[in-house]
């Protein structure tokens, strides 16, 4: 799987220093951005010798154009009062270095996405394109919550894409601290024609008994290609509910993750994906268990239709502390063509001993039995099987949890099942 030349004019040190000086950065996001790029020149781009790149076919992502970045970061953020109020910060990149800048220098690709890893740290959370989002940032979203500060607001951030073959580099990080509660949407999309590089990344951190709602929508224009990663890190008695849907792009690869670092956390993950014709969905997903006590549930549901090809690659790791641990993990997959193929992996790394994990998988067609009763009852072919697949989805939807979010994402994909002819 070729892909083009590694070599860019964005991707040395002077352009780095000259970007960064040009948007007026301190002194410690150019050092981490520095340390990125070196991270980018030293590791070597996945392919077929690489497990979690191995089925991912690169050959169409440019990196020359992809490094460019013309004009302003498309970037829509719903403006709230409501983080302001309460005491924190709610708003972009730029506007964060400059009213909390000790947050970000603290939380900015230091735990969760530490600047120039090497190693299986930076395996799973997608090698040198995580080095690349931090190298090249162009913005984001950043919500910081203060101890204590609950709020009912849906903090919405919506990203697009540019004409021609450049990329967005998006770089975002919610902090709840103690206590805190917050639902946060973050979605991506694309006009028609586009057929640019799509570089997201997303640090989350979980404080002591806080809550989050966090909901992923990636719905890009089919030219384009998306690799993207979030990672939760959930301390002590803090719980995440992280619910994503990946339903554009020719082809996308997410990392997603969550460390329960402390005991008592919890994190919830459902997802759903859905390809047509020849799209490529592939996604890994990590559940790391460091403390005791600690439960995690994960769930993804996907179909898959023409020629469309995906890939689930679920590891549930639990270290030696992690005793007490309740970790579970399941993907399901409707083949809806006989050409259309998944690729489920699950797996387990248990080093403790006192522990409930499990996990399963499972990719079919629609069950011909059932199909035939509805059509015996007087149901279009259609209706039936669009009856079949609704329900099939329903259970992932509604952990989406907002009337807003999930009436949209019941047409977006009444409009896949429609595409199917």
């Amino acid at each position: 799987m070729p892909v083009a030349s590694v070599e860019a004019k964005a991707l040395t040190a002077e352009s780095v220093n000259a970007y960064s000086k040009q948007r007026g950065e301190p002194a410690w996001l150019l050092e981490r951005r520095l340390k990125a790029l070196g991270a980018w020149n030293e590791l070597p781009m996945p392919g077929k010798t690489d497990e979690l790149w191995r089925r991912v076919d690169l050959s169409g992502l440019e990196i020359e154009p992809a490094t460019e970045r013309s004009g302003q970061l498309p970037i829509l953020i719903e403006e709230s009062d409501a983080a302001a109020k309460a005491g924190g910060f709610w708003g972009t990149l730029e506007q964060a270095l400059k009213d909390i800048p000790q947050v970000l220098e603290a939380k900015w690709a230091t735990e969760v996405y530490p600047a120039g890893a090497h190693g299986t740290i930076v395996d799973r959370k997608g090698g040198k394109f995580h080095a690349l989002n931090q190298a090249l940032c162009d913005g984001g979203y950043v919500l910081h919550l203060p101890k204590n500060a609950k709020t009912t607001c849906l903090f919405r951030c919506e990203f697009g894409t540019r004409p021609g073959k450049d990329g967005i580099y998006p770089h975002n990080l919610i902090v709840l601290e103690e206590g805190a509660e917050a639902t946060v949407y973050e979605g991506y999309c694309s006009q028609d024609g586009d057929a640019g590089f799509c570089n997201p990344q997303t640090e989350i951190v979980v404080g002591p008994g806080a809550k989050l709602r966090y909901i992923l929508l990636q719905d890009l224009a089919p030219g384009v290609v998306g690799i993207g990663a979030q990672q939760v890190r959930v301390m002590k008695h803090g719980h995440c509910t992280f619910a994503s849907a990946h339903l554009g792009a020719k082809l996308s690869k997410d990392f997603m993750e969550c460390e329960m670092a402390e005991p008592f956390g919890e994190a919830i993950l459902y997802g759903l994906y859905y390809g047509l014709h020849e799209q490529q969905h592939h996604l890994t997903t990590y559940q790391r268990h460091v403390a005791p006590h600690c439960r995690s549930d994960l769930m993804y549901k996907g179909a898959l239709d023409h020629k469309a090809r995906a890939g689930w690659r679920g590891m549930i790791r639990l270290e030696a502390d992690a005793q007490k641990t309740d970790a579970y993990q399941q993907n399901r997959t409707l083949l809806l063509s006989d050409d259309a193929r998944i690729h489920s992996i699950p797996g387990l790394e248990i080093l403790a001993n006192d522990v409930r994990c499990t996990h399963g998988a499972t990719a079919g067609q629609i069950d011909p039995t059932m199909l035939f009763y509805l059509l015996s009852r007087g149901i279009t072919e259609f209706q039936a099987r669009k009856m079949i697949m609704d329900g099939f989805f329903e259970e992932v939807i509604l952990k989406f949890g907002l009337e807003e979010v999930i009436e949209p994402l019941r047409k977006r994909i009444d409009a896949k099942i429609a595409a199917r002819s």
